[in-house]
């Protein structure tokens, strides 16, 4: 079973390493899939009033940076080991990467998800609580009980998933949608903004 939801996820991924060009911000988040616990690892960020994503739930994730990263995927895994102290060189097997999202209130910036599934099914995390105040996995099997329609979320209604104190929407919503979909046979509700 393991191996056969792993061959779905690597179905519907590119296997090129995306380099960015010059004319856009490019960052890249790990979709990092626990063939275990059939689950996908989300963090919840920390709560800074100078982080326009402040506490909301996110892939570990950032800015592709040129001095560290030779490409995307470069920017993937060293995200990780700075957010939550996995090295997916030796943790995990890189499938690929996804199209670029872009988030609704930064639509400039190209985020590439970046999908690893692990080789260790209890992996040690260590959460940078500067980055992550906690993470959670989210089973891909119960996904559906925790979608909640019409969510008021920063002044809008959409749709989301919603655990305990942890709210994932938008981007991150959308890419997890996205992925479900193809690779899972899992339809959550459209976000209005969808565009993938």
């Amino acid at each position: 079973m393991k191996e056969y939801a792993v061959a779905k996820l690597r179905n519907i991924v590119k296997s090129d390493k995306p380099r960015p060009d010059n004319e856009h911000l490019w960052a890249a988040v790990a979709v990092i899939y626990n063939p275990c616990l059939n689950a996908i690892l989300i963090g919840k960020r920390t709560e800074n009033p100078s982080d326009p994503w402040s506490g909301d739930a996110a892939f570990p994730g950032g800015r592709f940076n040129p001095r560290k990263d030779r490409d995307l995927v470069e920017t993937a895994i060293r995200e990780a080991r700075e957010e939550v102290g996995l090295d997916l060189i030796d943790e995990a097997e890189l499938l690929g990467v996804l199209e670029p999202f872009s988030p609704s209130n930064a639509p400039s910036i190209n985020v590439v998800p970046v999908i690893f599934s692990l080789k260790n099914c209890s992996p040690q995390l260590t959460i940078n609580k500067i980055e992550l105040s906690k993470v959670l996995w989210l089973n891909i099997n119960d996904v559906i009980k925790y979608v909640r329609l019409n969510m008021s979320i920063k002044g809008a209604l959409r749709p989301a998933i919603v655990i305990d104190d942890t709210t994932i929407w938008g981007m991150t919503y959308r890419i997890l949608r996205r992925l479900l979909r193809d690779a899972f046979g899992i339809e959550l509700p459209r976000d209005p903004r969808e565009n993938n």
